[in-house]
């Protein structure tokens, strides 16, 4: 074995440790622990605070401390090991807080949040499509007449029009669905509804229907002047204007509301 600073020093870098790793794992101040691998024996505090140093210092590297200590002023007389030796008390210092752990708490809760107002708006959007359908038109009723002389077809069928004696054409099945005659006054809407959907009509400023629509079924709506359509699941409604197909209202439950005038 070397001389102190050398052993201590050496055993340093065996540890693979620097400086400022020694002073965060031992708390002694860098300037000591350099005093002590450079042998500068006169910038430590004192004798007591010095072994207190090179006992702590020994333990952090592996070190036995009463043989590192031994090292310590070769020109003294060597001091008996069973004599009470005093050494500073090692204080704990609380590690700060780890930035990445602060992190992911936050990101967690913030996630958490996301996933409750999603659960909230899921739910809401679920209620509005299941809410009571007092003002629904009963299923297989007939058709009602509407202010203005607009009618509502039978709720859960396509309605079908009748095949006038003579009117038929070449090459025509008997019985076929003939297309919706472009009127030449007022507003005719054909609704096809391929998946659930509750649908608010409104005919000439009238409510005309309040109901949840269920998949397969095909509505037409006359109006004279203005029809309002609000619908809760605006892909799965597909609509034809005097004859001019429009396509889907918009996107799979997505709520839209529509207005054709004259």
């Amino acid at each position: 074995m070397g001389s102190l600073g050398e052993t201590l020093r050496q055993a340093r870098l065996d540890r693979g440790a620097s400086l400022a790793d020694a002073e965060l794992e031992t708390h002694i101040r860098r300037k000591y622990l350099e005093a002590l691998e450079s042998e500068d024996f006169v910038a430590l505090p004192g004798t007591v605070y010095a072994r207190g140093f090179i006992r702590n210092y020994a333990r952090y590297l592996g070190l036995d401390p009463d043989s590192t200590l031994d090292l310590y002023s070769p020109s003294r007389a060597r001091e008996d090991r069973n004599a009470l030796r005093p050494a500073t008390p090692q204080l704990t210092a609380g590690r700060p807080v780890s930035i990445r752990l602060f992190t992911a708490f936050a990101g967690l809760v913030l996630i958490g949040l996301l996933l409750a107002y999603l659960w909230t708006a899921y739910n809401s959007f679920i209620d509005s499509l299941n809410r009571p359908d007092s003002g629904a038109v009963s299923r297989g009723t007939s058709a009602s007449p509407s202010p203005g002389g607009a009618s509502v077809a039978t709720p859960g069928r396509a309605d079908t029009p009748q095949v006038q004696p003579g009117s038929g054409q070449p090459g025509q099945v008997a019985g076929a669905p003939l297309p919706s005659p472009t009127p030449e006054r007022g507003i005719v809407v054909e609704t096809k509804v391929s998946e659930r959907t509750w649908m608010e009509v409104w005919v000439d400023g009238q409510s005309q229907l309040q109901a949840t629509i269920q998949g397969g079924t095909d509505r037409v709506f006359n109006a004279n002047q203005s029809l309002r359509m609000r619908v809760g699941n605006a892909g799965a409604v597909q609509v034809t204007v005097n004859g001019e197909p429009r396509g889907p209202l918009g996107e799979k439950n997505q709520v839209k509301e529509f207005v054709w005038e004259r």
